[in-house]
């Protein structure tokens, strides 16, 4: 019997966790253009609160490829911003690569229909 409460305890103790962990309610994603690495375009600030347009972005990056060895990249062209995440974006029309703030050693790719979706709504 012990047993069996032990393990249900540990089956919902799990479930509460990865539920609360995957529940993130992000609102707002903020997209920066970029002068360089270091450098913000001054008043390049656009926010994005439609939660269709919120939703399709985190996807598109949580969903990124990562590609393996260590990257050296040009500047990028925007810094995305949603939750407590940081991503450099590279984007073209049928292409687009991201890098964490939190990790720039990697790199990332969006799938093609992704990309195309973010490169026109950020142009």
């Amino acid at each position: 019997m012990k047993k069996w409460s032990l393990l249900f305890i540990l089956v919902v103790f799990t479930l509460s966790f990865v539920g609360g962990c995957s529940s993130e309610n992000i609102e707002k994603v903020d997209v920066y253009e970029m002068e360089s690495f270091s450098v913000i375009k001054k008043d390049s600030l656009t926010s994005y609160t439609d939660s269709e347009v919120v939703s399709h972005l985190v996807k598109a990056f949580k969903k990124a490829k990562k590609e393996p060895g260590v990257v050296d990249m040009v500047d990028p062209h925007y810094k995305v911003e949603f939750g407590e995440e940081s991503y450099y974006l590279w984007i073209h029309k049928e292409q687009g690569t991201i890098m964490n703030l939190d990790d720039t050693n990697f790199i990332y790719t969006l799938s093609q229909s992704s990309a195309k979706t973010i490169y026109e709504l950020l142009n």
